[in-house]
């Protein structure tokens, strides 16, 4: 694949209309379809490509780009667009506001899930979204099972999902939620109490992950109030 710079320090994405044809008959069309993309620019034939691999489609006779526009913004995760990483690189996430909640109560693990938290991670960024509150649609096209879900809300309190969205994590298996939204008494914190999920809140610097191939370190910091947690980002290189 034909790309422009990969400029490390920035991320680009691609809004654009597109017309797939099948090549057993029928058609496709997408319109303000959004996709990660590697580098800084693609052309429309490897954007198409990109198209049908994030789809997954079958039987793809012919695609046809009809409006694009690059955007300079966060990857969002799309599937099957990324890249090959270079090393491992870690991202200190913790700021003056990060805390934990831990579920209490019958059934529920130990306070403080005592020792080092390490996870795979399921990333949401919910940046530019009119109402950046997830529901259990933004997150149905992830496997959740065993893993940290981070989301990315762009703001320093409110919700940041819905209580659908926290019962779909905790059918799934998901094992706790991270957020840059602090720490609140609202209706997701109840919801997450409620489910058993630990939450980390207050989260600083989300931009610096990448979409995918993340893992959440987390570790309690000494002493009685298990609410002050250290949190990084670890990204390998097979990313």
């Amino acid at each position: 694949m034909t790309t422009g710079t990969n400029n490390s320090s920035a991320q680009w994405r691609i809004d654009f209309d597109a017309e797939v044809v099948f090549s057993n008959g029928g058609a496709l069309q997408t319109q303000g379809f959004r996709l990660d993309i590697p580098g800084d620019d693609i052309a429309d034939g490897e954007l198409g490509e990109l198209l049908v691999r994030h789809l997954g489609l079958l039987m793809v006779g012919s695609t046809k780009i009809t409006r694009r526009d690059l955007l300079q913004e966060p990857h969002k995760g799309s599937r099957n667009t990324g890249s090959a990483g270079s090393g491992r690189t870690t991202a200190d996430l913790t700021g003056p506001a990060t805390r934990a909640a831990w579920p209490t109560g019958p059934g529920t693990a130990a306070p403080g899930l005592a020792g080092l938290v390490d996870l795979p991670v399921v990333l949401l960024r919910l940046l530019g979204a009119g109402q950046p509150v997830a529901d259990r649609l933004a997150l149905a096209p992830f496997d959740l099972t065993g893993h940290a879900v981070v989301v990315q809300s762009g703001r320093a309190a409110g919700p940041y999902l819905t209580e659908d969205a926290v019962d779909l994590l905790a059918e799934q298996g998901a094992v706790l939620v991270a957020t840059d939204s602090r720490l609140g008494d609202g209706p997701t914190a109840a919801a997450l109490a409620a489910a058993g999920l630990p939450a980390l809140t207050g989260l600083t610097g989300l931009e610096a992950l990448p979409a995918t191939g993340v893992r959440l370190h987390a570790v309690p910091f000494p002493g009685p109030d298990n609410s002050l947690i250290r949190v990084y980002g670890v990204t390998d290189d097979q990313h």
